[in-house]
């Protein structure tokens, strides 16, 4: 799994991992049918790569993941509704049309489960994963 470090979490996929994989099918099938442009949809595929990969796994990204994690259950949820609320105001209050941005968080979603389905192939294992 070395050789992937440097777009995917040295560590197998969580329990989690796998709920937001099952969420971004669910948003996708929901949404899917209001894409207005595939291409827009296509962008969101690739910042998502980005984000996901490279950009998590780099320095800075670990930092961030780090001090998510010492936040505790609160803070993570604090920091999850203040990252809700900032996006609707951009999807609301940017200059970027709505369409547009929900191609491109379309995209995004796109992304997860095959992200995750890649991550968990390559790690061959699921971490905290427990039969009982």
């Amino acid at each position: 799994m070395l050789r992937w470090y440097g777009f995917f979490p040295n560590r197998p996929p969580t329990k989690g991992d796998l709920v937001s994989a099952v969420c971004g099918i669910l948003l996708v099938a929901l949404n899917a049918s209001t894409v207005h442009d595939w291409r827009w949809v296509a962008v969101g595929v690739v910042v998502g790569a980005i984000v996901l990969g490279p950009l998590a796994q780099s320095p800075v990204g670990r930092r961030v993941e780090v001090s998510f994690r010492d936040l505790g259950i609160d803070g993570r949820i604090l920091v999850l509704v203040v990252g809700i609320v900032a996006v609707l105001a951009l999807l609301f209050l940017s200059p970027i049309p709505i369409e547009i941005a929900v191609d491109v968080l379309v995209g995004v979603m796109i992304l997860v489960p095959f992200y995750v389905l890649a991550h968990l192939l390559v790690a061959r294992d699921i971490g905290d994963w427990s039969p009982d």
